[in-house]
């Protein structure tokens, strides 16, 4: 409502001089704003765009009405108009540009979050690991010479570390990498694999070409599925997971649902978890639309909906 008044303020004062107004940086500074809280919100800039068209149909409406009988009708109407336009692209230019800068630094939050992750993983799984496999080789060189059955004994939790090493080191490899010209299909059976849910009950149908979704494409929605199964098995403790992914023409829509213990969307997040805001942030680059339904004691639900851009030699 402020924005609307300053865009009729800036009409009337166009139409008193008889020309268009300089910018008041008043109305960049209540744009930007406005763009800050919307993405802070989640809401897309579409959603301002929508706004403004309502607005201006309003506005053109009534003041069509109101110069219809005036003799210089047709100039102050071109004058008012071309007003319009300019005061409403000006607010959805600052608008969208806080929208951008605000997403831009939650992706570097949140990239931060991950190498931050990252270097956990490396430290407790694979460092300890291999620690504890220095170790060992160290005590088996010292009994070898007296107590060769002690100094076997060492060797093998040496290998058995290594072993361990190897495999922390597939998971976390894994998570930066997803398989490169793989089916989305296949992505998440190769991650279900990985982390082993022999004690979950994991459905995942997939209907569709999924060759209709570019590559990148698939990539982005097999990390959004992956970190809302992963939550789910992390934090839900389910002992049933249904993936479904439906790929048409025009989009791609994916769900994840577990009957594990929910939570409550709207309060703070488990401690140490960046999965949600990734998961909305990773939709929002796509132009897609996520919603994180769950409640305490009745499981979770991530449904997924992403648009998909044709090329032009597949419109014939």
């Amino acid at each position: 409502m402020t924005n609307a008044g300053q865009i009729l303020t800036e009409m009337a004062g166009a139409l008193r001089a008889g020309r268009l107004q300089d910018d008041d940086e008043t109305s960049r500074f209540l744009a930007w704003d406005i763009g800050v809280a919307r993405a802070s919100a989640g809401v897309h800039p579409r959603e301002s765009l929508m706004a403004a068209s309502v607005f201006f149909r309003a506005a053109f409406t009534t003041l069509s009405q109101r110069l219809q009988d005036d003799t210089h009708a047709a100039h102050m109407l071109k004058l008012v108009v071309t007003a319009l336009e300019q005061s409403i692209s000006l607010r959805i230019r600052e608008a969208a540009n806080s929208y951008t800068g605000i997403l831009l630094n939650k992706v570097t939050e949140a990239q931060m979050a991950e190498r931050r992750r990252i270097a956990r993983e490396l430290h407790d799984r694979i460092g300890h690991s291999l620690s504890v496999a220095q170790r060992q080789l160290e005590l088996s060189n010292m009994y070898r010479p007296g107590e060769p059955a002690k100094a076997l004994a060492k060797l093998e939790m040496a290998q058995q570390a290594i072993q361990e090493t190897m495999y922390s080191l597939r998971q976390v490899t894994s998570d930066l990498h997803p398989p490169g010209g793989s089916t989305l299909e296949k992505g998440l059976l190769s991650y279900l694999d990985i982390i082993g849910t022999d004690d979950v009950q994991i459905e995942l149908i997939v209907n569709g070409d999924q060759t209709w979704a570019p590559p990148t494409v698939s990539e982005e929605c097999l990390l959004i599925l992956r970190e809302a199964a992963r939550n789910a098995l992390t934090h839900g403790e389910p002992s049933a997971i249904l993936i479904r992914i439906d790929v048409a023409p025009h989009e791609l829509v994916a769900c994840v649902i577990d009957n594990g213990c929910g939570f409550d969307p709207d309060g703070q997040p488990p401690k140490g978890s960046l999965g949600l805001s990734s998961i909305r942030e990773r939709t929002q680059l796509l132009g897609g639309t996520v919603t994180i339904a769950s409640k305490p004691g009745m499981g979770a639900r991530v449904d997924l909906a992403v648009p998909i851009q044709r090329r032009p030699d597949d419109q014939e």
